[in-house]
Parts: structure tokens; C-alpha cells; sequence
């Protein structure tokens, strides 16, 4: 005796259709997009292009960058693509010498890509909270030694 299941497998079968199918093997894994700005030999990692900040904003990140006095020299931006840390962190040493990394936002979900990373606030945050920038502050005269 034929189950309805079987029943109904035969006769998809029949009229041609595959009741299950198998999956597509995805080969391509998903690509993260970051984005650097990157001056003197400050970089730092925001999740948007510095070019779509507002003026205050953009104001910010130039001033927490100057703050440093590694500001002088070249200055870019551009977007990172990658699939894990350890290509994220690839991309960054080939990038140029740096003295230190900031990374605005949790954007990389908290984890570390090497020891001269300071994981800041979001630019959103800093710009609403004095105490915030305060403590960033502390962090990268910790990490420069000024």
C-alpha cells in the first residue's frame, strides 16, 4: 500500500517536479565592508566613509586624531573589504606604517586585530557625551605615552 507521501512524491515525479531539491554550495562567504581614514600615521576604522559625516563629525574624528600629534603627513580614506580578522588585519599592516589604530563603533564586534587598537565609542556617542571622549582621551595618551 502507497503512503499519501509516497502518492504525492510519484506524482510529482511525474508531472516533473523535484519535491525536495538539493542546496546551492555557497562558495562565496559573505564580504564585511569597513572604512578607513587614515592621517599621518593615525588610522582610524568607522563604518561608514568619512566623507558621509556630517561637518561636526568629520570636525571630531580630525580632532581626537590631531590630538595625537601623529597627524602630519599623508592623509586618505577608502573602504576595506574582507572575510575574517586575520585578512582585515592583512589589509591594515599592508596599508602603511601607523602608530596607533582607533576603530569608532563596535564595528568589528569587539575583537582585537592587534595590541595598537584603541575600540572608541561610535562617532554618534562621542559627539553626545563629554565623559566618553574623555576616557578615549585617557586611552590614547595611554597607548602614545604623551
Amino acid at each position: 500500500m502507497l503512503t499519501p507521501e509516497i502518492k504525492t512524491n510519484l506524482i510529482l515525479k511525474e508531472i516533473g517536479i523535484k519535491r525536495y531539491s538539493l542546496r546551492k554550495k555557497t562558495t562565496d562567504s559573505v564580504n564585511k565592508v569597513l572604512y578607513y581614514y587614515k592621517k599621518g600615521s593615525i588610522l582610524a576604522l568607522l563604518d561608514k566613509p568619512f566623507e558621509n559625516f556630517v561637518e561636526n563629525q568629520q570636525g571630531l574624528i580630525n580632532a581626537i586624531i590631531a590630538s595625537t600629534k601623529c597627524d602630519e603627513g599623508h592623509q586618505e580614506s577608502n573602504a576595506l573589504s574582507f572575510n575574517s580578522l586575520n585578512e582585515l588585519n592583512k589589509k591594515i599592516q599592508n596599508l602603511s606604517n601607523f602608530k596607533l589604530i582607533i576603530i569608532f563603533g563596535d564595528i568589528i564586534d569587539g575583537k582585537q586585530i592587534n595590541q595598537d587598537i584603541i575600540l572608541a565609542p561610535s562617532v554618534n556617542e562621542l559627539s553626545l557625551k563629554k565623559v566618553l571622549k574623555k576616557n578615549l582621551w585617557i586611552e590614547i595618551k595611554t597607548k602614545l605615552s604623551l
